[in-house]
């Protein structure tokens, strides 16, 4: 038996709704990236000469001394605008209000919106970097290990495990394109749009997207404000949504094999739950809770599109602070999943003879043993079909599995179907036909589950995983790296 097992932390819930923080200690939440985004207003508005040296020092005193006091133990680190802007006023006077020059709650709010999605979309990528690891970890022990594969919920080709993981792999892979490209869409930056037209004040909107690390503009100014700001969130919520499905089908995979006595891939007895009263159940409720986190994405993604499927092209608080609050759920809520889907994968057992056993007791070769006669005797592919649907028939209505199956009977069969006609194939190549790591073996396609293949499908998964951190460290590296050199300029200010 070969298997993996693990004792896992108590299931994952949703961080949402189990009251926990919603950001990681070294994140930085809406309050910060309001203070964020007026350090790099009044840079801007300075080198512009909107503002004067000394408005621009006033300002950036009160407002770092207004970040300070809302960051103290136990302050309400307000996130709101109008909030700051007043405490700003009754530092030094009327003239706080020109760092609002050229601007409008609705660009500043939509930014800072970007901001903190880029965070999450960031955070949840880690966590799929993560479970891909696990999974290519554990397809690459399993590169031989023969199982069945299924069409419509029935037996229908022998497969390895190995190549099974991958496909489902081959799926997160996707997701994880779709959050790349997600990404590039999202940091772009609507400041300087103003409410949804810009202003009369010749603001740099470019450099103001340079400093807070967005990768360009929304150029538009009214789809800044009205059409981005829907639709680069709702963007998010989808990809995380088609991530969830194929996770939830896995669970649900793993879940219906549960009904047979002795099932072959099972949660390992340390991570099984326990019934009340039945001493002998083994419950697989960490895959249950699978489940639901994946029904959780996919149920708050659902949300997000109703939210703003049938709003105004307006700015409207449907498709801005509603629509956010949504789809930041929804990255808990996948960021969750993906940590659950990690503890399953490394809480499996894999029952390597019984998965071989479930092949060996039904008839999926049949494909390989018509094969195997248009190769070796060039028998039309229909006719080799008709004989081994026979030859199928024959087995189960004698309760026969396919290995118990004599060569003589073999020939009988064929000379009933095909008109008295000799089997071309020999006892051995007849029986090899039959065996399902044989056939596995000898499968010749790109993406086939030979091991050759498998492995090479591996190997790229791996570094496309590999690829897909770098480009992770590299987004947090850049945003970093902008933060500092705003900081820096900031704190001139201060100097001065």
């Amino acid at each position: 038996m070969s298997a993996i097992i693990a004792i896992p932390a108590a299931p994952v819930t949703p961080a949402h709704s189990a009251g926990l923080p919603d950001t990681l200690p070294d994140q930085r939440d809406a309050f910060d990236h309001l203070i964020d985004a007026n350090e790099a207003q009044i840079v801007m508005l300075l080198e512009r000469d909107l503002i004067d040296p000394e408005l621009a020092r006033r300002l950036a005193i009160a407002l770092a001394d207004y970040a300070e006091a809302e960051s103290a133990p136990g302050a309400e680190r307000n996130a709101g605008y109008l909030v700051l802007e007043a405490a700003l006023t009754e530092e030094i006077g009327p003239d706080a209000s020109n760092l609002h020059l050229g601007r409008s709650r609705n660009d500043l709010g939509a930014a800072t919106n970007r901001m903190a999605l880029r965070q999450d979309v960031l955070q949840v990528a880690a966590a799929l970097h993560e479970v891909r690891k696990t999974l290519h970890e554990l397809a690459g022990q399993h590169v031989t290990t023969v199982m069945p594969g299924f069409t419509h919920a029935v037996q229908a080709q022998p497969t390895t495990l190995a190549h099974f993981l991958l496909a489902f792999d081959a799926g997160l892979g996707r997701d994880a394109e779709r959050l790349q490209q997600a990404y590039a869409r999202l940091n772009r930056s609507p400041l300087g749009a103003a409410a949804i037209t810009t202003s009369g004040f010749a603001l740099d909107r470019q450099r103001l997207a340079y400093l807070l690390a967005f990768d360009g503009l929304v150029e538009n100014s009214y789809d800044a404000i009205v059409v981005s700001t829907a639709d680069s969130k709702v963007e998010i919520a989808t990809a995380l949504s088609l991530s969830a499905i194929s996770v939830g089908r896995l669970a649900q995979d793993l879940l219906f094999q549960y009904d047979d006595p002795a099932p072959a891939i099972v949660l390992a007895e340390s991570a099984a739950g326990r019934s009340s009263i039945m001493p002998q159940k083994r419950n697989p409720s960490m895959i249950e809770m699978l489940r639901v986190l994946a029904s959780e994405v996919v149920g708050d993604a659902h949300k997000a599109t109703v939210y703003v499927h049938n709003t105004p092209l307006h700015e409207v608080r449907d498709s801005r602070k509603y629509l956010f609050d949504v789809v930041h759920d929804v990255s808990l809520d996948a960021e969750a999943m993906y940590e659950q889907l990690g503890l399953v994968l490394t809480s499996l057992e894999f029952r390597v003879d019984a998965l071989r056993e479930r092949v060996d007791q039904d008839y999926s070769t049949m494909t390989e043993l018509a094969d195997a006669l248009y190769r070796d005797a060039r028998v039309p592919f229909r006719d080799g079909y008709r004989f081994a649907s026979a030859l199928t028939t024959f087995g189960r209505e004698r309760s026969l599995r396919p290995a118990d199956i004599s060569y003589e009977q073999a020939a009988s069969v064929y000379a009933d179907v095909l008109d008295g006609g000799q089997l071309p194939l020999s006892e051995a190549r007849f029986k090899a036909s039959l065996d399902a790591a044989a056939v596995v073996a000898g499968r010749a396609g790109r993406g086939g589950p030979q091991p050759a293949e498998v492995r090479r499908m591996l190997d790229e998964a791996s570094a496309g995983n590999t690829l897909f951190r770098r480009w992770i460290d590299e987004q947090r590296q850049l945003v970093e790296d902008r933060r500092a050199e705003l900081d820096r300029l900031f704190s001139g200010l201060l100097e001065q």
